[in-house]
């Protein structure tokens, strides 16, 4: 598959994949396939890059000497070792690193050896080669070993997985020009030879996995069931396929029941299926394809990624130069339609020169691990682990998604750490100038650690950036030299002085030298001497220093309201003593809040004594003092607060003079009365009892009638009722209002009775109809009460009665309390007359006489002396 040209990869060179832990030959992008159902559509198509799922190696060692000498012809690969045949017909054994073992390797072959297979156990391999010549090694012995000649040219051979074990056969697989045979042990040790397909081209690629083995022929790829010994099915190759020999068919076994086959650009992914319905002579098993899809490019090898595809392939258009591009390695999802994951270029020595032909695949799925073999060549992949994640996000500036995964995954990384994922981070932000995310992350990463973030920090000031960290540094347990803080103050008070201010409050003052804090601060006021910030400043420090009248006098001087927390927070209170005023011409009410909130500490006689001359201030104080608690303000202010809301709030004196009961009545008097205070002195007269001059003042002061009939109602005096009504004689609109509001506290008779005949009262009529009203109305209401009260009481009479006269049961086995015997007796001449009480008690009349109450009740203390006893006669 050809990629765009301006996709961009990173390209390797042949040895910079020398040593197991050499870089990555990738660079890598989502390219685009076309199914059968699909139009090309590829130019139109935006690309993204997408993380590899692989990463690679170049296998190097004594391989790199084998390859310079010869050539790679073919490939097999165990657990634990590879097996490589050469064009000179060398087989080698190499371990993982590419170190050959030299015990191990053998001229097999005269020429090319076309295929070697190797058996699950890893004891033996077969190998065959265009000499004719089919050798089973064993690699732990010589037992079961074969070298013999086919007198043909044998293209492949597979050896059975499960060779090494006893009495398995010895099997294995050959294909000799169009026959695919099976070699199989017989008796005396002697072996047959099975033709199981001929006929239909050459066979090539074997590959057997479990109880399948599967093969290339002209026609397609044929799948046979070696416990059944039959074949069971025939992939056939599409229309238009290029042929075998040009483009060689691939063969893939993810697991004995699944398999994935290429017919050059097309790879059809088939399953292995047991049939539901099977007649005579009909093979148990089947292979369903179940999706095939087309690609842009020449498939050279197939393998499974977990439940991914992979596919080698090398593009078919040619590069500019008129040579073959690079190889790729691409990673489908079958769950996804199997959509391209992503694309791997491989950087592969001489890819230019290779051919579909030359390349080969092979993987151990146990593993995840991909050998990728040309002429030249041999690549490793390997699943990515933690660490190659980690290292994508970083080159890809993902340094979020890494910090978090550096976390999570934090026992499976060995190359990086957290820390070291934050630093990079961190320098990345300090480079991209994002400084408010970088001392953020500082807070993040650094954690205890004082040596780092004195280092991060240095690199904060290099860049001028000291304001930006400095909410972040740690001021707590951590702490870091004085120096560190001293310089981030140094310049904020250069460059912010607010700042400055914000964060000598905000840190404790021993994180610093307060000394030379406070003469850089004295320095910087010889210059900028009115700055008040700067004073505010100094006074803060004065504080940390305890030169606590420095501080107030400086705050005192700037008018600033901290002198307030100065005197809350260090408990200043004597040192105001002097001070009280000066304090209230700075803030008036945060003055009165500390007087009141302190009071033992600041008492009202002192604060009284300091307000003397100023009587304003003085009344704001003791009007907040009696307001919050009436028993703060001593009784001794009561009468001076008189004349105090008598100047300065008069709304507030009447409500004052109704709660108060301190204040001396006659000089409170004295002082409405000379202030023209009606209200209040109408109150302070009917307090000290003279209500008559009070009722006075409100007809003739205030001429209120209603709120002298209030008045009346309020003292219910008939002699004041009598001056009011005298009053109001001469005065129709006072008649009327009389005559609406005292209809239940004075029969209306007096009032009506003294009018003066003649004289002209509107509204007397329906004055006069509403007062008849009102006493129909309470004569009626009288009436209903004496009805509901007459009605109770017969009802409560009738339940008594009805009480009294029910009958009591008295037992047979019932004795008198006083004599002890049974009160009922069947003998008439023995019978006695009885007396049952109310509290079911009998007695023998004659027992009870001198009294009727009785002695059982009452020696137990439940006799009621209220109850009421009712006898029949």
């Amino acid at each position: 598959m050809s990629l765009p040209p301006d996709l961009p990869h990173c390209e390797v060179g042949e040895d910079t994949l020398s040593s197991i832990d050499g870089s990555s030959m990738i660079g890598s992008s989502v390219s685009k396939y076309i199914t059968d159902s699909e139009e090309s559509s590829t130019d139109s198509e935006e690309e993204e890059e997408a993380e590899p799922k692989l990463k690679y190696e170049r296998l190097s060692a004594d391989l790199k000497a084998i390859l310079k000498k010869d050539v790679a012809s073919c490939l097999a690969v165990h657990n634990r070792f590879l097996i490589l045949g050469s064009h000179w017909g060398v087989i080698h054994l190499l371990d993982a690193m590419g170190n050959s073992l030299p015990s191990r390797q053998a001229q097999a072959h005269t020429i090319t050896v076309n295929q070697v297979s190797v058996d699950h156990a890893g004891e033996y391999y077969a190998s065959c080669s265009d000499d004719g010549r089919v050798v089973v090694t064993g690699l732990y012995t010589d037992e079961n070993t074969h070298n013999f000649n086919m007198e043909k040219p044998v293209k492949s051979i597979a050896i059975d997985p499960i060779y090494a074990r006893a009495n398995s056969g010895k099997r294995f697989m050959t294909g000799v020009e169009d026959k695919l045979i099976l070699h199989e042990k017989v008796i005396f040790s002697r072996y047959k030879q099975d033709i199981l397909c001929q006929g239909e081209g050459s066979v090539c690629n074997i590959k057997w996995r479990g109880r399948f083995a599967a093969w290339v022929t002209d026609k397609g790829v044929r799948v046979y069931d070696v416990v059944e010994e039959k074949t069971i099915s025939l992939i056939q190759k599409p229309p238009n396929c290029p042929a075998n020999q040009s483009c060689p068919w691939r063969i893939g076994w993810s697991d004995q029941f699944s398999l994935v086959v290429s017919f050059g650009d097309t790879v059809k992914s088939c399953t292995v299926k047991k049939r539901t319905t099977r007649g005579e002579n009909v093979p148990e098993y089947c292979v369903e394809v179940v999706h095939q899809f087309t690609l842009d490019c020449w498939v050279c090898g197939l393998a499974r990624l977990d439940d991914l595809l992979v596919v080698l392939a090398i593009p078919k258009e040619m590069d500019e130069e008129g040579k073959q591009e690079r190889p790729q390695l691409m990673v489908f999802d079958p769950a996804d339609s199997y959509r391209l994951v992503s694309t791997d270029l491989l950087s592969i020595r001489g890819h230019e020169e290779h051919k579909p032909k030359d390349y080969q695949l092979e993987c151990l799925t146990d593993d995840k691990h991909y050998f990728i073999m040309s002429p030249k060549d041999i690549v490793l992949g390997k699943p990515r682990d933690q660490d190659d994640h980690i290292e994508w996000l970083l080159d890809h500036k993902e340094f979020e998604v890494a910090l978090e995964q550096s976390l999570k995954q934090q026992k499976y990384l060995k190359k990086y750490s957290y820390l070291g994922i934050g630093r990079k981070y961190l320098d990345f932000l300090l480079k991209s100038e994002q400084f408010n995310e970088a001392g953020v992350l500082c807070t993040k990463i650094l954690g205890r650690d004082k040596k780092l973030w004195q280092e991060e920090i240095f690199k904060f000031a290099q860049l001028k950036q000291l304001k930006v960290i400095a909410p972040h540094l740690p001021c707590g347990d951590v702490r870091l030299d004085p120096a560190v803080y001293e310089m981030v103050l140094y310049d904020f008070l250069k460059t912010d002085v607010e700042g400055f201010l914000n964060f000598i409050r905000l840190w404790s003052s021993d994180l610093y030298n307060l000394s030379a804090v406070v003469n850089v601060v004295i320095e910087q006021l010889l210059i900028q001497p009115d700055n008040a910030t700067l004073l505010r400043s100094l006074a803060t420090l004065y504080s940390f220093q305890r030169k606590y009248d420095k501080a107030m006098a400086m705050y005192l001087k700037l008018g600033h309201r901290d002198v307030f927390t100065l005197i809350r927070q260090h408990r200043l209170f004597k040192a105001i003593h002097d001070k009280i005023l000066a304090l209230l011409d700075l803030d008036q009410q945060a003055s009165l809040e500390l007087f009141l909130d302190y009071q033992a500490e600041l008492p009202p006689d002192l604060i009284c004594t300091k307000l003397a001359s100023n009587q304003r201030q003085m009344f704001l104080y003791l009007d907040a003092l009696y307001t919050q608690d009436k028993g703060s303000c001593p009784g001794k202010y009561h009468g001076h607060l008189v004349r105090l809301y008598a100047t300065y709030a008069p709304g507030k004196l009447l409500k004052f003079l109704k709660k108060s009961d301190e204040y001396p009545m006659a000089e409170a008097l004295d002082e409405c009365t000379m202030r023209g205070m009606t209200p209040e002195k109408i109150y302070l007269l009917a307090r000290m009892g003279n209500t008559r001059a009070a009722l006075e003042l409100i007809m003739q002061e205030l001429v209120d009638v209603e709120q002298a009939v209030e008045f009346c109602k309020e003292h219910d005096d008939s002699e004041l009722w009598d001056d009011l009504i005298r009053y109001s004689l001469d005065k129709p609109p006072f008649i009327i209002v009389l005559l609406n509001n005292v209809g239940t506290h004075i029969d209306p008779r007096m009032l009506v009775e003294r009018i003066e005949p003649g004289l002209e009262i509107p509204g007397l009529r329906a004055s006069l109809i509403q007062i008849l009203r009102d006493y129909k109305l309470q004569v009626s209401l009288q009436e209903g009460c004496k009805k509901i009260l007459v009605s109770d009481c017969y009802s409560l009479l009738c339940r008594r009665v009805r009480s009294a006269a029910k009958g009591l049961h008295v037992t047979s086995t019932a004795v008198c309390p006083v004599c002890g015997v049974g009160v009922l007796c069947s003998n008439p001449d023995t019978m006695q007359d009885l007396v049952v009480l109310n509290c079911r008690h009998a007695y023998h009349a004659a027992c009870l006489v001198g009294g009727r109450d009785c002695s059982v009740c009452c020696q137990a203390g439940q006799y009621n002396t209220h109850s009421t006893y009712y006898y029949k006669e």
